[in-house]
């Protein structure tokens, strides 16, 4: 025969798992939303060509749905280089090749265009730089740095997915901590403010409950007492 003390931890156990499941549940969303917010990644390839400060070319080692050749043409998003004809254009063009040529790339290609490609069918790109052990560097982008060596301006255009104004330049490089420290404001603002009123609440009603059936019990064992001392 199961005893009541035995029923109420078995309560109380059950209790514990459902609001373990509800942490999770509010919690789960913020780690998913900040993993997949970043896509240094999508593509990547050796750049082979160079056309100019803001176009050239890369030979795809990794490639998604919106890669349709072997060699693709990348348009920089949301920067202009001058023109070839013009003074400064041959200026840019020696700066991405001496940066680019012959080194592999990361590429974030735009979501919102049709194919990730532009009227002339280059692809719309963010591309990030190789780090030392082969992984792409979050910051500065390519676009940012081109921009900030002078050889390009800023030009957004809102039908891309891109923000220039999120390219962090001129203040310190984006360490790692820094999106762990973000991801963990996220937590816990998730957690004053929403799961751990949840909580209590819910974990009022367990204990309340919980006391309400001891107090049940206790009356009855009085009065079992009472009975029995008669």
């Amino acid at each position: 025969m199961i005893s009541k003390s035995t029923c109420k931890i078995n309560a109380i156990s059950k209790s514990a798992n459902i609001l373990l499941l509800l942490c999770w549940l509010i919690i789960l969303p913020t780690i998913v939303s900040a993993s997949v917010s970043a896509s240094l990644d999508e593509a990547y390839g050796i750049v082979t060509n160079v056309v100019d400060g803001d176009t050239f070319d890369v030979t795809m080692e990794k490639a998604n749905d919106k890669v349709l050749y072997r060699v693709e043409r990348i348009r920089l998003a949301d920067v202009n280089s001058p023109e070839m004809d013009s003074e400064k254009g041959p200026a840019a063009r020696d700066f991405t090749y001496a940066v680019l040529m012959n080194k592999r790339i990361f590429l974030d290609i735009d979501d919102l265009s049709q194919s990730g490609r532009d009227d002339y069918g280059r692809m719309i790109c963010v591309a990030y730089l190789s780090g030392y052990y082969g992984q792409p560097v979050a910051s500065p982008n390519f676009n940012r740095l081109l921009v900030d060596s002078g050889h390009a301006g800023l030009d957004n255009f809102t039908n891309n997915e891109f923000d220039p104004s999120n390219w962090r330049s001129e203040q310190a490089p984006q360490t790692h901590s820094e999106p762990l420290q973000d991801l963990g404001s996220d937590l816990k603002k998730n957690f004053t403010e929403d799961l751990l009123p949840r909580l209590q609440e819910s974990a009022g009603k367990e204990l309340n409950k919980a006391a309400a059936e001891s107090w049940d019990w206790l009356k009855g064992q009085i009065g079992a007492g009472i009975a029995n001392s008669k």
